[in-house]
């Protein structure tokens, strides 16, 4: 059986047809992610979205979070800008535009809780609010980014048009090592442990700041039926790099760059 360690998982492939995510890191914040991640796996199937099927959840005798999934046979999108790889990029943004829920099903926003299944944020406004504090507070504790530019952020949240009538999944991490193409050239959207509800907007800033605005983005943008983009865009990618780079941070991974182009876009709202 092959074993690959990630940062937070074991992923075990048992055999042709299925994996096993074992939870090795439990998080404060959130406790039940790989619960959430199936919840979240099982309402984009119902949209049709392409998602592997669950198979099983449980907890093992360590008391950590076990979840079985049908494994997808497929390759990974690259960086390359064949026609294939942009169309399979368009596909994913028209895959994920679709994933509005009900508003009278879903009133909160942001992180998912696991008893209820709906956000714990009251609106997206305060969603945003939180991540920023969660994030950005201990860069400035490090002296990675300075208060004022901090505060900038927060005024730009408060004072922005951030209301959203009806929450959207949220992957969270759309990557291209999460996007598999397999021989039939359907493709699939395999990782959402980080799945939230609110603007999909969110999903494209996170994957501009990781990938730039060349064709890939231009394409993934198109998928999901944005034209020209909102004056919010800006505001998440700013918000998103302030994720990363605490990320970063703690992983020891080179930041500056990142840090660079978080100065320049808080310059620029």
């Amino acid at each position: 059986m092959k074993v690959k360690k990630e940062r937070k998982n074991i992923i075990e492939f048992v055999n042709e047809k299925i994996i096993r995510k074992i939870g090795t890191v439990q998080e404060k914040s959130r406790p039940d992610r790989l619960k959430i991640e199936a919840w979240a796996l099982s309402q984009a199937r119902t949209k049709g979205i392409n998602v592997p099927r669950v198979m099983d959840y449980y907890r093992d005798t360590e008391g950590r979070e076990v979840l079985v999934l049908e494994r997808i046979h497929g390759k990974s999108l690259s960086l390359g800008k064949s026609k294939e790889t942009i169309d399979c990029i368009s596909d994913v943004g028209r895959q994920m535009i679709s994933l509005s829920l009900r508003s009278d099903a879903v009133v909160n926003y942001g992180w998912i809780n696991p008893i209820s299944m709906i956000g714990n944020s009251e609106s997206w406004l305060s969603f945003v609010l939180a991540y920023t504090r969660a994030f950005g507070e201990p860069l400035v504790k490090e002296n990675v980014i300075k208060e004022k530019c901090l505060q900038k952020v927060y005024r730009t949240i408060k004072f922005a048009e951030l209301n959203i009538s009806t929450p959207l999944l949220v992957n969270g991490d759309i990557r291209l090592p999460h996007l598999l193409r397999d021989s039939n050239g359907k493709v699939w959207i395999v990782d959402w442990e980080n799945v939230i509800l609110g603007d999909p907007l969110w999903d494209l800033a996170f994957f501009g700041i990781r990938y730039g605005h060349g064709v890939l983005w231009q394409n993934l943008k198109s998928g999901y039926g944005f034209g020209s983009l909102l004056q919010r865009y800006t505001l998440y990618e700013t918000v998103a790099l302030i994720g990363m780079i605490d990320f970063f941070r703690e992983n020891k991974i080179n930041y500056y760059g990142k840090l660079r182009k978080f100065i320049q876009l808080t310059n620029s709202i």
